[in-house]
């Protein structure tokens, strides 16, 4: 192996293990088929590889993989509506539950899942770049190729959305599902103290 080939890899193997565990977060939640998240970490880490070149150095790099990662569950959505589509005509289409009971027993888990589930999706992205992947708007904004003016816009609009779908719902949920006073995280608090509010 030459020294550029061992310095190609080296950089590689920085990028993979600091960004895996990321990236396959990302995955995750973008993911409607349980396992594909796999697949789609493989390809954005291939595709690293296949053009390391082109991958930018320092932090730039994060948004860079976040942004193909964007692009492949894209294509992964796609030819999962288009397989949904052939199989409504062949009429074979399953009722699973697409929460797959992950917030069972938890209400207000349920809550703002059932929330994420209902904002378009524009806004339910943006929100889970921001809150979940924890990125900034400037890395948000290279994800999404835009301004990051706009990002932060978008996210703004997004995150009063987020709170106004919350309160409505909040609002004929069970009373011990509140929020934080600051508007943070969305918290359990026993239902003694829900008086109070």
């Amino acid at each position: 192996m030459t020294e550029a080939e061992r310095k190609r890899r080296d950089r590689f193997d920085a990028l993979f293990k600091e960004n895996v565990a990321g990236i396959a977060s990302y995955c995750g939640w973008r993911s409607r088929v349980p396992g594909d998240e796999q697949d789609a970490v493989a390809e954005v880490f291939t595709t690293a590889w296949r053009r390391l070149d082109d991958v930018p150095e320092g932090e730039a790099a994060r948004s860079w993989l976040y942004a193909t990662a964007r692009r492949v569950m894209a294509n992964q959505a796609r030819s999962q509506d288009r397989r949904t589509r052939l199989n409504e005509k062949l009429s074979v289409v399953s009722d699973a539950d697409e929460t797959g009971g992950y917030y069972a027993g938890d209400p207000v888990a349920e809550l703002v899942h059932d929330v994420l589930r209902r904002l378009e999706p524009r806004d339910r992205e943006l929100l889970l770049l921001a809150e979940w992947e924890e990125l900034s708007p400037a890395e948000i904004a290279k994800v999404l190729r835009c301004p990051a003016v706009t990002a932060r816009g978008r996210l703004h609009r997004a995150r009063r959305r987020f709170r106004e779908a919350f309160d409505e719902s909040r609002s004929v949920a069970a009373p011990s599902v509140v929020s934080q006073p600051s508007g943070g995280t969305p918290i359990y608090i026993p239902t003694a103290i829900d008086r109070s509010e």
